[in-house]
């Protein structure tokens, strides 16, 4: 192994709960000769997809001349646009100390870098401003040390509501801010929805856009998990992230802090890319091994997020729903499924024959890594049990026949598109290669 994924496998570890630290893990047992060569290759072929662009910022015109509120417990500053009522400004400045109280003390995030200004600035801007620049935005890159970080200041819509929505607004930026000095790199749809689940950690209250959000994310399913085409899905992956640290941090927090701190990224000064490895998912691709169950690998965390999505509220949204197929059914994929995204197939028990078992039989594009799983849910949505439909690897179909159904109210059949054949999932690719499906369904009789 070398010594660059020791550092990522041994540094998230340590924030990895009991059930993900418990067996031994894969990142730390010894490897191969061939099978490190491979992993070395697959390393540098990765190494050719560059990070996000590196596109810094400025200040608002004039903002030099702006009056300026400061925090006598924090290094950050409130910076009205001329006009702003005081009482906006310091109902501001009371917020970000919140916020920053919480983000880098309770969660033990790095605290924003203001950069040779000094203290961190937070703009109130109007709302047009606002929405181009919110919610932090990069100031400088910092070049003096051998590792990516950078300054940063926040663009706030001055018009926001004292209260809840505010120090939710405050919350992200300063999570923003953090994020641009640990992890400058960071994509845009895994920087949005982890920022968003940490704002949603340091905050205690709801404006009501966190479950829009989570809804819009919930529409696409078959997207991937970090596909940032719209802002609105890019908060509601905070659903992902948020799972993520429920599910193997060991305490809140304690995975995205990880995600950050343990993915150094070496930008060239003169670059005008961010550098593409390593990312948070090969920080998650080298800790998580074993954390499921001992051999487990990011792709069954993957997957078990896909059957976890289905009993969540919001539910994503179904490709099919359809009654019990006393006859056979194909059914195809409305739309295709990117990497980590996931479909949906709903089939209603109520008029199944007692005893009647369904038979499940799966097909898929060439290049894709699709795995199968069948949900056994009451009547309230719980599910009862959960059945992986085995296919040997590089297959394109796979097929099971699920018995004991006479309790059952009804049976999702999802499929999870684990990523290319070729090369492992890469957040940086920005688009990447959906693919089809085909299912048949159909009852079969135990008489």
């Amino acid at each position: 192994m070398t010594r660059g994924r020791w550092i990522l496998a041994a540094g998230l570890g340590a924030a990895l709960g009991p059930t993900a630290s418990s067996p031994p893990s894969r990142a730390s047992t010894p490897a191969s000769p061939d099978a490190e060569a491979e992993a070395d290759a697959g390393l540098v072929a990765k190494a050719a997809v560059p990070g996000p662009p590196i596109d810094s910022s400025s200040p608002p015109d004039g903002s030099d001349a702006w009056p300026s509120a400061c925090s006598f417990r924090y290094p950050l500053c409130v910076r009205p646009a001329p006009g702003t009522p005081g009482s906006v400004a310091a109902a501001a400045l009371l917020a970000a100390e919140r916020a920053w109280r919480v983000v880098t003390g309770a969660l033990a995030l790095p605290p924003p870098d203001g950069g040779l200004d000094g203290a961190w600035q937070v703009y109130l801007v109007d709302g047009a401003e606002a929405r181009v620049r919110a919610p932090s935005l990069l100031d400088a890159r910092d070049l003096r040390g051998h590792i990516d970080r950078a300054s940063s200041f926040a663009a706030v819509d001055r018009r926001t509501p004292p209260g809840c929505a505010l120090d939710v607004a405050l919350a992200r930026a300063v999570a923003r801010g953090s994020l641009w000095r640990a992890a400058p790199a960071t994509d845009a749809g895994s920087a949005d929805a982890a920022v968003e689940a940490i704002a949603q950690l340091a905050t205690p209250c709801s404006t009501g856009q966190e479950r829009d959000d989570a809804i819009d994310f919930e529409a696409a399913p078959e997207r991937t998990v970090v596909d940032a085409r719209s802002p609105s899905f890019n908060r509601g992956a905070a659903m992902f992230f948020a799972w993520l640290d429920r599910r193997f941090g060991a305490r809140p927090g304690a995975v995205l802090l990880g995600l950050w701190a343990v993915a150094p990224t070496m930008t060239p000064p003169d670059a005008c890319r961010w550098a593409g490895t390593p990312t948070g998912f090969d920080v998650l691709r080298a800790s998580l091994g074993s954390a499921l169950w001992q051999g487990s690998t990011l792709d069954d965390v993957f997957a078990a997020f896909a059957a976890a999505r289905a009993s969540m509220d919001p539910a994503p949204s179904l490709t099919w729903n359809i009654a019990w197929p006393l006859q056979a059914r194909r059914l195809a994929s409305a739309e295709p499924v990117g990497p980590t995204g996931a479909s949906y197939v709903l089939v209603d028990h109520a008029s199944a024959p007692r005893g009647a078992k369904l038979r499940v039989e799966a097909a898929w594009e060439d290049y894709a890594r699709m795995r199968w799983i069948v949900l056994k849910l009451d009547a309230a949505g719980k599910v009862l049990e959960e059945l992986p439909i085995a296919s040997a690897d590089r297959a394109t179909e796979a097929a099971k026949t699920i018995e004991n159904l006479d309790d059952v109210s009804r049976v999702v059949v999802l499929g999870v598109n684990l990523g290319s054949t070729e090369m492992p999932f890469d957040p940086d690719d920005g688009v990447w290669e959906p693919h089809g499906w085909l299912l048949t369904l159909r009852s079969e009789d135990t008489r």
